[in-house]
Formats: C-alpha cells, structure tokens, sequence
C-alpha cells in the first residue's frame, strides 16, 4: 500500500483499513484515476518488497500459538529468505504452519472488481535444493512442529508428495489439543493442491476459533459466499501485532466491497 494525503490532517486520522474501503468503494463503483484516488492507493509491491527473513518465519510458526499448543523451538531452515520471497503471487493464503501473510501478493483493487475463484493447485517451483533437504530430512524426525512446517513448505513448492508424507508421518504424533493443529493443516494443504471443497468441508466442522474463522472466511471469500462476519470475526480474535490479522481485515474489506 501507499499512504499519499491529499488533504489537510485531521485530529483524527483514519486506519489503513477505511482508507482501503474507500478507495475499494470508488474503484467498485465506477474506477478512479491517479488523480483522483485521494488518501490511499493500493498497488502492487512484489517487485521491489523484500519480506523480512524473522518476521515470515515467526508467522510461519504462529499456527502453533493459536491453537494453544507448545511447540518446539525451531530455527529458520536453509534458503528460508529466498523462499520467503519466492515471486510466486498468490490471493488465497490459508493460515497453517509454514505459511505466512506475506505471500499475499496481489492488489485489492483488482481482487474488488474482477471475478474471484478458488486458486489453482500450486505447480511444482524450480530450485531450493537445500530447502527440499531440510523437507526430507523432516520427515525422517519425530518431532511434530517439524513435520507440520515441513508439510506447509513442501505444500508451496509443489511438492506435494512429500507433503503428504510429512502430514501423514505427523498425525501419529497429534494427539490432544494438537489433533486439531493437524486437521487445520490437512485443510491448508488441500486448498494449496486444488480439494477447495474438501478443505472447506474440514474447515466448517472444525471447533470455532479465531485460525478457523479466517480460514473459513478466505473459502468462503473466493467462493463467492457471504465472507465479512468470519473474517471480521478472525480479525478481532488474532494478535492485533500479527500480519494475519492484517491479512483478515484486508480480505473482510474486499469482501465488503463485493457485497458480502
């Protein structure tokens, strides 16, 4: 985003949340030009925007903490940064262990205006050879946290054999509070491959919580469904500090602007 004032400052400035509904507001309406957009305009930043390496590894892991468990304290694997600013745009970012915000790359005026759909199966990425490593080696450990990350980063590569393998190495692993990390990120992974129905099927019975809210809004968002109230809902129950409650006050403001 970027904040441009074309007005004298008030004692009471807006959020970056209205100013978004209004420029959103003006572009449904009938567009607005360089000129005329006032105090906010959106635009797209994935050229030249570098996400920071602890920030994105640090959301990555924040599934965990809202789902009320401990996990393990893990560093950031080899070549995270450059995965971290992996060029591949994406409007649907499930909130899951491995993933973070800062994948949203897209502009909300045209997610306003244009038709929505539930995002393609993520095609497998070149490169990262140490990162794959670190995926395999995963998969070889008995450790919960490292299996669920693994399969979200190997989810986003595309490589979703390995996926798989990790989830399904995890599960014997998620027991208690932790059964309900596990089904989150079995959902996740399926929106990433393409089962958009049957991770909304997952999503809708799992036990309400702010993590679930934001998912079940983001289905519901590119389904065309009525969206607001469940990310709303997501947005009030995560960190206010957290890109993830940023990310759901982006896509209730869009849905807004869709009417829903």
């Amino acid at each position: 985003m970027t904040i441009r004032s074309s007005t004298p400052k008030a004692a009471s400035q807006p959020s970056l949340q209205d100013l978004t509904a209004r420029f959103l507001a003006a572009k449904t309406a009938g567009g607005v030009d360089a000129e005329d957009a006032g105090d906010v305009v959106p635009h797209e930043v994935a050229g030249g925007f570098r996400a920071p390496t602890r920030l994105t590894w640090d959301e990555a892991l924040a599934a965990f903490r809202l789902f009320g468990v401990e996990s393990e304290k893990l560093v950031a694997p080899p070549e995270w940064a450059a995965f971290a600013n992996l060029d591949l745009g994406t409007a649907g970012v499930p909130l899951a262990a491995g993933f973070f915000p800062q994948r949203f790359r897209q502009m909300p005026g045209a997610l306003a205006t244009t038709p929505l759909s539930a995002p393609p199966a993520t095609e497998p990425q070149n490169g990262f050879p140490a990162l794959r490593g670190w995926v395999r080696k995963a998969l070889r450990t008995k450790s919960a946290t490292t299996l669920l990350v693994a399969a979200g980063v190997a989810a986003v590569l595309g490589d979703h054999a390995d996926a798989d393998a990790a989830l399904a190495a995890a599960e014997e692993l998620c027991v208690g509070p932790w059964r309900a990390v596990w089904e989150n990120q079995r959902a996740a992974i399926l929106w990433l491959r393409g089962g958009h129905a049957e991770a909304t099927r997952l999503w809708t019975a799992a036990e309400d919580r702010p993590a679930i809210a934001f998912n079940r809004g983001l289905t519901a968002l590119f389904a065309g469904r009525p969206a607001v109230a469940q990310l709303r809902s997501a947005a009030a129950g995560l960190p206010a500090s957290s890109g993830w409650s940023h990310l759901a006050s982006l896509y209730a403001t869009i849905a807004e602007s869709r009417g829903g």
